[in-house]
């Protein structure tokens, strides 16, 4: 019992390090260094929300990249070390990770065409699945034969 309330919480904590991590590298990549410290937080909205109508490709797949990876790294997690029901155990890796990233694309707004991020994190939660399923297969066809 205890177990299916930790693991799941434990995929959302590495669904969203795998996100700050990969946010982490592209902020390294392309730094926004027309952020200043002495703004408040209205111009910081207004410079992001400019910044983002002439951003380039690279800046914004990262928006979508990001939840994508967590989302797969959380949940392959979970589905692995869950013994029952381990599609049941991701689903707060899903719902954690959909409503971030449509947290993130409405503030400030995005552009139109990145709306498609919450499909893909779906994507990503499904492969990850697949993925798990495959090797629990894989493993306990090799512990009957072993």
């Amino acid at each position: 019992m205890v177990r299916s309330i930790i693991h799941p919480l434990l995929g959302v904590f590495l669904a969203m390090l795998g996100y700050y991590l990969v946010v982490e590298i592209g902020e390294k990549l392309y730094p926004m260094n027309f952020l200043t410290n002495d703004m408040n937080q209205e111009e910081v909205y207004l410079a992001i929300q400019e910044y983002l109508a002439t951003a380039p490709f690279e800046v914004l797949s990262i928006s979508i990249f990001a939840p994508m990876f967590g989302t797969f790294v959380g949940t392959l997690y979970v589905y692995q070390i869950s013994d029952d029901l381990p599609l049941a155990h991701t689903a707060p890796v899903l719902s954690v990770m959909l409503i971030c990233t449509i947290l993130i694309l409405t503030k400030p707004p995005h552009p139109t065409w990145m709306f498609i991020a919450p499909l893909l994190v779906v994507g990503a939660w499904w492969n990850a699945v697949k993925l798990g399923k495959a090797r629990a297969i894989k493993s306990s066809e090799k512990a009957k034969q072993g």
